[in-house]
């Protein structure tokens, strides 16, 4: 009887570590996302923000200085406009490939992006854990982003 006890134990925890072991990380969507569409033209909307206003991010030494700036489309989902339909995409892209001057324009605006997301640099450090977003355009769609 204490064998069958232990042995029904050890099943129930292994069942458990297995179970665990598969579901995925929270990242992992996010990574599968940006590996299915890299490289494919798609139009995203979301709202646009300098990163330092974006909660959980921390700017670089030169955004810091004032040197340079990124800008990040927060609540980000797939626009209706897009050709491409059907597939899931990150919360968060970092806009490349668009003049600052623009971007800066519509801050805090609801905008439409086409363009491609492409990796994240080999090099990149886990403070850069947002993927990119290389534009080809950008049209406001609000002057005002929703509520998230």
């Amino acid at each position: 009887m204490r064998t069958r006890i232990i042995a029904i134990g050890v099943l129930v925890g292994a069942s458990a570590f297995v179970v665990n072991a598969q579901q995925p990380k929270p990242g992992d969507t996010t990574q599968r996302a940006t590996a299915a569409v890299t490289n494919q033209t798609i139009t995203i909307a979301g709202c646009l923000k300098e990163e330092k206003d974006v909660p959980g991010r921390r700017p670089n030494v030169a955004e810091r200085a004032g040197v340079t700036e990124d800008y990040i489309l927060t609540n980000v989902k797939m626009a209706q406009s897009s050709a491409v339909q059907g597939i899931g995409v990150g919360p968060l892209y970092e806009i490349e490939g668009i003049a600052e001057a623009e971007l800066k324009k519509h801050l805090n605006h609801q905008v439409e992006i086409t363009g491609r997301i492409t990796q994240t640099s080999t090099g990149a450090t886990p403070a850069d854990d947002v993927p990119d977003f290389q534009a080809t355009s950008l049209k406001m769609v609000a002057a005002t982003c929703p509520a998230p």
